[in-house]
């Protein structure tokens, strides 16, 4: 994990004679004592050297833990530059990590103290997206996390508040300098004497030395390249252009084998870092041309995926054509994602006569559409670019102009601009695996556009998208998940985004299919960063799903002028009058669409088919038309649930519909209504499934549909078999003596004080369905099968008595439930258990909240039948106190954090977690006394164990020493 910048490998290796610079370790060792180091130097200043010997030093006597990254020209892009410093950390992250993900980590690491320093600071330009994060990890840094910031200028952080509190430790030239006698030490070291006075600048003090007696320090760097041979001085000036460089990368580029193993032992201030590359001091940029190896060392660069320092190389040579290059690959490879500053940098270092140069016309338009899609000048500046590359014959180049115009065109929903670029793709040259996928994608958008889904798939499954930056895939693979989605296929639709697409976006994607296939999974309608298209599709899913629910949404603009999108509205609108009662509405609605945009145009009838159980109740000729039409399998469960329904009103009953087919495709009116025809003949089990399902909202709409005389005898039955929920909420409480509360009010009830009522209230807690011969065997042991079967019925009464006192003689429960072999209890609704509250919190902010539920030992009652479950408990909330007390300690609360861990050690005295933090909050509170006394307490339990402590634990042993 991580790059050859980040982590204690990329500190650079001693050098063959280096003096040990013991003044600034000292300084640099208080960096464990203060927020923030600033370490601000000029070039040759040892900037570098000290920082490693700081590492160095407190490897042999650790205070904490050092996480090094050298900043490099990638590193202006916030998302790079925070990947860097996770990876330094050692910690796993998405694609796009931001300063969230960077503080989490920083906390991650308490109770021990953990020190970032970066290297190179001054790559990262003020105002970038990447200062911008410095920022931000720099104002919320964690009471047990220090910033170290080395660079040649001081960077633009907000540190006044931070400098007024004498939290900001600064290390400048002056500090850096050599002394008098650490410069008479260097040159004894050397065997050599220095005449010139050069003011204790570190590196020329080493290159004068080097070059010999006497040697001025220009006359020193002439000497050292002088005395190279060409091999050598080529090695040289291949490590100046890439910045650092293992032997192959250097090969490569010199044309010819690199020894820099030799060059680092011969010339100075070139070292070899841990990781095996080597590099070369700054001060020889000025020295040593480059110019005759930039395109090889670009194209080593780019290979890394290094194309920021890449354009850096093209930019400071002035080689536009090869900076133009440049500019297509980073909008190719990073298509939808652009690193706007480093981008901008390129186009403001273009003189004026280049700008409308296709390759930075493309630019332009990647930059603006990042900043804003809707921009109407980037259409233009797009195809300027597009045609200005196909004249020069480029048409690998004009496609990713082209996939820059299906990006912006599909970010604006906008079809016509769509079905546009598709034809001029059309038309291109194909030879590149971009240009293939562009063609084979934008004929499928032009096939889904004349109706035909199925040719499109065709398409897409030739479209190389495993050949072609992640980026340019994503909207192909979106594209296909839509399309499997209108063939009614979307088992494969949700199977397809699952495997292909990342995080939130899979999971939105697959979740809208493996509904409309059925399966009634969790639908949560969210506030993304969406276009408006989105949005609106969004809404519209949202809104008919909703419906399922019995709720009536917010409507949409009916106005729409293609017809997927008045497919959208329409489905909506009738969902929403479904759902008040209005069915004659929503006919009306379903046959204005259909006037406006009949069933024979091809693409308005295969949109029709995403609500096809809407359409087929509400459209006689929908109905007749897909009655005779072969369809894909999540059509043909939609096509039966709406069968269903229609065929339940004509008296003709089915039974073998699964009920989260009902729940997915029809209203709850409708569902509810099939339910209860359903019950008029003795069979209730879609009523209890959909009231257990969904909620109360079930049993209001039996009763709304009571009034029906046709539905009045099975919505009767539904009443009276499916349990009502109760009024009032009712509070069970396991953690700690048990208790039940009703209205938040304890109960005070025979029930329970009696025992087998209390264990089989907690086994039910604990187990989320309960075997009836299970309960028997764990309360009963002694009995026979009779006898332990009748004391549960009548143990089963005592407890429905205590839960639901007011519920009449032969009303089902509601919250105990009985079915067939098994017990269970209802989740959800009016009832709330402390136990699954308490393994449902936890996330970091909820902590408070589950800490807070712990009144003594769980489950009392069950401590001898239960006690693996119960350790567990016990286990998850030592975690809990532990995880919280180690967020007090980063918020500057170590006296709270200290209490944590005290609490913890009392559940688990021999827990090295909760001694790490102890320790740690003894330490940070400055309390003498306490410190001691954490100090025996945890030798104490090293001794009782037999063991050595661990390797954190040690650190902290050993500050309280020092203190």
């Amino acid at each position: 994990m991580g790059d050859d910048t980040t982590g204690l490998h990329a500190v650079p290796r001693p050098l063959d004679v280096e003096l040990p610079r013991l003044r600034v370790v000292d300084r640099l060792r208080q960096r464990w004592s203060r927020p923030v180091t600033l370490v601000v130097a000029g070039a040759g200043f040892g900037k570098t050297t000290a920082l490693a010997q700081a590492v160095r030093a407190n490897l042999l006597d650790p205070c904490g833990i050092d996480a090094w990254v050298t900043c490099g020209p990638g590193h202006e892009d916030a998302g790079k530059l925070a990947a860097a410093i996770l990876d330094a950390l050692a910690t796993r992250h998405g694609p796009e990590p931001g300063a969230p993900e960077v503080l989490a980590a920083l906390r991650h690491r308490a109770p021990l103290d953990v020190c970032l320093l970066l290297d190179d600071v001054h790559e990262v330009p003020d105002g970038s997206p990447g200062a911008e994060l410095l920022s931000a990890i720099a104002r919320a840094l964690p009471d047990t996390a220090h910033l170290v910031l080395s660079g040649r200028c001081a960077p633009d952080v907000p540190l006044a508040r931070r400098e007024a509190a004498g939290e900001v430790a600064a290390i400048g030239t002056a500090d850096l300098a050599f002394t008098d006698a650490e410069t008479a030490a260097l040159a004894r070291r050397f065997g050599r004497e220095l005449t010139e006075d050069l003011h204790g600048w570190p590196a020329l003090v080493r290159l004068s030395l080097t070059a010999g007696p006497a040697a001025s320090w220009r006359y020193a760097a002439e000497e050292v390249l002088q005395g190279l041979a060409e091999p050598v001085r080529s090695a040289l000036a291949v490590l100046v252009a890439l910045g650092c460089a293992t032997e192959e990368e250097a090969s490569t580029v010199a044309g010819a084998p690199a020894r820099l193993e030799y060059l680092a032992r011969s010339v100075p201030l070139v070292n070899r870092l841990d990781d095996g590359r080597y590099r070369a001091h700054d001060l020889w940029a000025e020295l040593v041309p480059t110019d005759h190896l930039r395109v090889r060392a670009v194209a080593v660069l780019a290979a890394r995926g290094e194309l920021a320092g890449a354009g850096r190389v093209a930019c400071r040579a002035r080689d536009w054509g090869l900076l133009a290059t440049l500019a297509v690959e980073l909008v190719r490879t990073t298509l939808s994602v652009l690193p706007c500053a480093t981008a901008q940098r390129w186009l403001t270092e273009v003189p004026a006569h280049l700008t409308d140069e296709p390759a930075f016309l493309l630019l332009r338009a990647a930059v603006r559409h990042a900043r804003d899609f809707t921009d109407p000048s980037i259409d233009c500046l797009v195809d300027r670019a597009c045609a200005g590359l196909l004249d020069a014959g480029d048409h690998d180049g004009a496609a990713v102009a082209l996939g820059q115009a299906v990006i912006t065109a599909h970010s604006r929903g906008d079809l016509v601009r769509l079905a546009e670029v598709a034809h001029r793709a059309h038309r291109l040259d194909a030879s590149s695996p971009v240009l293939r996928l562009l063609k084979h994608s934008s004929a499928a958008v032009v096939a889904e556009l004349g109706g035909d889904p199925e040719g499109a798939l065709v398409h897409l499954s030739q479209a190389p998208t495993d050949e072609v930056p992640k980026a340019f895939a994503v909207s192909t693979t979106r594209f296909h998940v839509h399309c499997l989605a209108m063939c009614g296929r979307g088992q494969e639709a949700a199977e397809l985004a699952e495997r292909m697409l990342d995080d939130d976006l899979a999971r939105r994607h697959a979740t809208a299919a493996r509904w409309f296939d059925g399966e009634p999974v969790e639908f949560q309608q969210e506030n993304t960063n969406d276009t408006a298209r989105d949005e609106f599709v969004a809404r519209a899913l949202h809104t008919v799903i909703a419906a399922s629910f019995g709720e009536a949404t917010t409507e949409l603009l009916a106005a729409q002028d293609n017809p997927r999108d008045a497919v959208l509205a329409c489905a909506a609108h009738a969902a929403i009058a479904v759902t008040r009662g209005e069915e004659d509405l929503a006919r009306r609605i379903y046959k204005q669409h259909l006037a406006r945009w009949p069933a024979e145009i091809k693409v308005a009838e295969r949109h029709l088919r995403r609500f096809l159980a809407l359409g087929y109740v509400l459209s006689d000729e929908l109905r007749e038309r897909w009655d005779s039409t072969d369809l894909g399998p999540s059509h043909r469960k939609a096509r039966a649930a709406g069968r269903a329904l229609v065929q339940a009103r004509q008296g003709n009953l089915r039974t073998d519909l699964p009920a989260a087919h009902a729940l997915c495709f029809l209203p709850l009116p409708w569902s509810a209504e099939l339910a209860i025809r359903l019950a008029a003949t003795g069979a209730t089990k879609l009523g209890s499934w959909l009231a257990d399902r969904v909620g109360p909202v079930v049993h209001r709409q039996f009763r709304e549909l009571a009034r029906d005389p046709d539905l009045a005898a099975g919505a009767a039955r539904l009443l009276a078999t499916v349990p009502t929920p109760p009024d009032h909420p009712l509070g069970i409480e396991v953690i700690g003596p048990m208790r039940v509360t009703r209205n938040g009010v304890a109960v005070q009830a025979p029930e329970l004080r009696r025992v087998r009522v209390r264990q089989l209230l907690g086994l039910l807690v604990l187990r989320p369905v309960l075997g009836r011969e299970q309960a028997m065997d764990l309360l009963w042991p002694e009995l026979d099968p009779a006898s332990a079967a009748r004391n549960l019925r009548v143990t089963m009464t005592h407890l429905r008595r205590l839960l639901e006192p007011d519920r009449a003689g032969g009303e089902a429960s509601y919250c105990l439930r009985a079915d067939g072999d098994t017990i269970r209890l209802v989740r959800g609704g009016m009832l709330a258990v402390d136990l699954w509250s308490f393994h449902e919190l936890g996330d970091a902010e909820l902590l408070s909240e589950a800490v807070a539920l712990w009144r003594g030992e769980p489950l009392p009652d069950l401590a001898d039948l239960c006690e693996p479950e119960i350790a567990r408990i016990r286990a998850r909330h030592v975690h809990n106190l532990l995880a919280l007390g180690e967020l007090r300690l980063v918020t500057a609360d170590p006296v709270e954090a200290w209490r944590f861990a005290d609490c913890a050690l009392a559940l688990e005295p021999f827990e090295p977690r909760g001694h790490r933090l102890a320790l740690a909050a003894a330490l940070r509170a400055r309390n003498p006394q306490r410190t001691v006394e954490t100090r025996a307490r945890v030798l104490d339990a090293l001794r009782q164990l037999g063991v050595r402590p661990d390797r954190a634990t040690e650190i902290l042993l050993r500050q309280t020493v020092s203190s």
